[in-house]
């Protein structure tokens, strides 16, 4: 299982180490790879106390973040290839919001392209955590499944004609569980609708048909609302957090360089979360992004929101630690089993008692009747051998050997 922080605090990109460590605290960090480019050393990041997700893409744009479903195989060893030859990471994400047209492989601008409905991510997820996970040294690694784009209504199949975003997230996790590749841990994106910290705790929903969905920051808990019973002790990752754009025009949107508390209110509301005990534990609140080249996302050139990270850092939120992450085989072999038809046992049956009383081990047939000289007997197989009875005369009991 990898090591991390002790608290929630991280960022998207490498660069802002010294405003945690300043701050007595250590980061997880989110880094963007692709899979076929030269693996990553990051035992530095590692080596001060920092936990690395890394995020192992296809492509970007028309190569799609995950490939055309022909290629799932060779992505999975793709995947294998650069974990293998990474050093000082142990948390893989596959993808990045394969909901979203533009991550679809072969689009063009969002045109296009093979949808990534959560069948066909499930199955290159089931893949590629197997291949990973057959890497000496990183048996026990986590790999985690994309986070769903929130509010993106692009992909629509049998099942959800609407697009729904969190359905579709629902979905993907059923379907990794069925093929019995479960997620180690669970990634998500949030925001909110404009540069307004008041905006991280509203409960606004959406119009129609998503009236039952929030427009904000706490979509995250429409998102963990849908987790199957069996993942919900899994850590989750918020991966990307930002103000985004907002629909309006008055309102300020994206990233603004000015400290009026949005990371401290973001921290704060995902502190207040794990604070319930019941609720599924966020190990990790990640600001997006530290990287500049699109000022709208960039945090590294704005020094007033920095003094906001900065203020956020001097509070204690820690790490959830009283929900363990859980063995998830038990789950899957409980899924894969309700497909198959159950062989019931009648432990106070008179064959079963007899069979117990003279080791003839445990049931391999249900019981069944036949009949000779015009008269009615139940019989049943064991591992040790075949009795049976005369109908009604439950005291004579008998067995013979297997043929």
């Amino acid at each position: 299982m990898p090591q991390f922080p002790t608290h929630i605090f991280g960022m998207h990109d490498t660069g802002a180490e010294a405003l945690f460590v300043n701050a007595n605290k250590r980061a997880w960090i989110v880094v963007t790879v692709k899979a076929t480019e030269t693996p990553g050393d990051f035992s530095a990041f590692a080596n001060a106390g920092h936990t690395v997700i890394v995020r192992i893409n296809h492509g970007y744009g028309s190569d799609g973040t995950i490939p055309n479903s022909a290629q799932y195989d060779q992505f999975a060893q793709e995947c294998a290839q650069y974990v293998a030859q990474s050093q000082g990471a142990r948390i893989w994400m596959i993808g990045n919001e394969t909901n979203f047209a533009l991550e679809r492989p072969g689009n063009n601008n969002g045109q296009g392209g093979e949808e990534i409905h959560p069948d066909k991510y499930a199955s290159c997820f089931a893949k590629c955590r197997k291949a990973i996970r057959q890497v000496a040294g990183h048996t026990t690694d986590w790999v985690v499944p994309a986070a769903p784009a929130p509010w993106n209504e692009q992909t629509k199949y049998i099942g959800n004609l609407t697009g729904d975003w969190v359905e579709y997230f629902k979905d993907i996790l059923n379907k990794c569980v069925a093929l019995g590749q479960p997620p180690d841990a669970l990634a998500l994106h949030a925001y909110t609708h404009g540069f307004d910290a008041n905006l991280v705790t509203s409960d606004e929903k959406m119009g129609f048909p998503f009236g039952h969905r929030r427009y904000h920051f706490r979509t995250y808990r429409d998102f963990l609302s849908v987790v199957p019973a069996s993942l919900k002790g899994l850590p989750v990752f918020i991966t990307e957090a930002q103000a985004a754009d907002s629909p309006n025009p008055a309102t300020p949107s994206w990233w603004q360089n000015n400290n009026i508390g949005w990371i401290q209110a973001a921290y704060k509301e995902i502190n207040d979360w794990n604070a319930v005990a019941t609720n599924q534990p966020i190990y990790a609140l990640c600001m997006f992004r530290w990287q500049t080249g699109e000022v709208k996302w960039s945090v590294s050139d704005k020094n007033a929101l920095q003094d906001d990270l900065r203020a956020a850092l001097q509070k204690d939120y820690r790490v959830p630690t009283a929900t363990p992450p859980i063995d998830l085989l038990p789950a899957a072999v409980q899924a894969e089993a309700k497909k198959h038809k159950w062989m019931p046992i009648n432990d106070q049956a008179a064959l079963y008692k007899f069979a117990q009383q003279n080791n003839l081990g445990y049931p391999q047939t249900d019981e069944f009747e036949f009949t000779f000289n015009a008269e009615a007997y139940v019989a049943q197989v064991y591992n040790g051998g075949i009795v049976y009875v005369k109908k009604g005369d439950w005291e004579n009991r008998k067995w013979v050997k297997k043929p």
